[in-house]
């Protein structure tokens, strides 16, 4: 390890532990503030190890792919002993057709790894565009960054896949006997470091289309022990469309009530109220509400956030609930504040189920907004709460947004 490389390693270090100080002894926004940001050295600092894997694998593929077409090419111009004196004769301007072979090899190289440095450069400035370059419409450089790093997760992990295939066969080959696998994977292996670029691209444009696309409304009859007959509700979570789409939505719809179950927005009140109006033109006859999720803690004011959705005329539910009546029958409509709240150390917030369910009587429907599973299961696991709640809605896993994070989905949530 040389010199340079121990500085940069320790200069790294102290950067980390001085956010790690300050972040324990400060509280609120500010607290809030200092997480993301230390969130954001610590991802960066990942993905300087991620990035030098993936250049060198996709680099050797480049280079190993053109130098064995390149070979071949050298081999057949040699076999043409005329060639070159064809070229002379004629006046071509470039009697060296393998001198041209080389230039052009040099050429796609170049341009293929330049393209790669932009490609992981702008996957590493993604998540500063939850700073900047924020407004009502989204910006180029800022869509194509948080694109990018979608694309950059899915290309790390096909390559990690391929090289375990690739290793497992090896050791394999060497340990045990000798198989035709680990040949073939061998002797294309540029082949298949490409393949998972390729795929990783594909995925993101799937994921590009798919957000231009109406969102997809499912319909779901939930038997209950105690339900308001003949009514409606419609749960919103992690908008992955637009608000306007939502607005547009709900006035082709009867639907009573209309929960929204966190993760509403990636920022501050400032930077989106423009892109977040459309809120304002949801109606429902039993009203509209809302309950934070982890996002509304770890990218913006969460107390701006309540002041906008207020004005609104959304019910924000803060720990707490309201009793509305639907055909004459009680029906109890609960919000429970995130469970990241308490780690995001905002004064005043945290889930408190108790607190949330407190007036909810036993004979009325009682629907709570919980953003995370998890909380859902906290729910279902106690006795005194599990009594009080008929339905619980939640949000937070995206609805399998990210596909090769699937597994991981369902292992870190109770309910998917």
């Amino acid at each position: 390890m040389n010199l340079k490389l121990k500085i940069a390693i320790l200069v790294i270090a102290i950067i980390h532990v001085t956010i790690a100080i300050a972040r324990k002894s400060t509280d609120g926004v500010a607290h809030h503030r200092l997480v993301r940001l230390h969130t954001m050295l610590i991802t960066s600092t990942a993905m300087l190890a991620t990035s030098f894997y993936i250049w060198k694998r996709v680099n050797f593929a480049i280079t190993k792919h053109r130098t064995h077409k390149s070979e071949s090419e050298i081999s057949l111009a040699n076999n043409v002993e005329t060639e070159s004196d064809f070229a002379a004769t004629t006046l071509l301007p470039s009697p060296n057709p393998v001198g041209n072979r080389r230039l052009r090899l040099l050429c796609f190289q170049d341009i293929a790894q330049a393209l790669m440095l932009l490609f992981l450069f702008l996957s590493h400035i993604a998540l500063f565009f939850y700073y900047i370059l924020l407004g009502p419409e989204p910006n180029v450089i800022a869509i194509t960054s948080l694109s990018f790093i979608a694309c950059y997760a899915h290309i790390l992990i096909f390559l990690i896949i391929a090289d375990i295939f690739y290793y497992a066969t090896k050791l394999i080959h060497h340990k045990v006997s000798a198989n035709s696998v680990h040949t073939y994977l061998h002797e294309n292996r540029s082949f298949h470091i490409l393949l998972a670029v390729i795929l990783g691209f594909l995925f993101m444009f799937g994921g590009l289309y798919t957000t231009h696309t109406d969102p997809v409304v499912r319909k779901a009859s939930i038997p209950m022990k105690i339900c308001v007959e003949q009514w409606k509700c419609v749960n919103c979570s992690s908008f992955g469309c637009s608000y306007w789409t939502i607005g547009w939505k709900n006035e082709n719809r009867k639907d009573y009530i209309i929960a929204i179950a966190g993760d509403l927005a990636d920022g501050l009140v400032r930077d989106f109220h423009g892109a977040a109006e459309p809120l304002c033109n949801l109606k429902a006859p039993g009203g509209v509400y809302f309950a934070t999720g982890n996002h509304e803690y770890m990218h913006g004011n969460v107390t701006e956030w309540f002041w906008f959705l207020e004005n609104c005329n959304i019910t924000v539910l803060h720990n707490q609930n309201k009793h509305i009546k639907v055909n004459g029958q009680k029906l109890c409509v609960a919000g429970a504040d995130d469970l990241f709240a308490v780690r995001a150390h905002v004064p005043g917030h945290g889930m408190d189920l108790f607190k949330a369910l407190s007036t909810c009587d036993s004979d009325s429907t009682n629907i709570l907004l919980a953003h995370q599973p998890n909380a859902a299961k906290i729910v279902l696991t106690n006795p005194k709460l599990s009594d009080k709640v008929n339905l619980i809605l939640s949000g937070h896993t995206h609805g399998g947004q990210m596909y090769p994070f699937v597994p991981i989905v369902h292992i870190a949530n109770a309910f998917v």
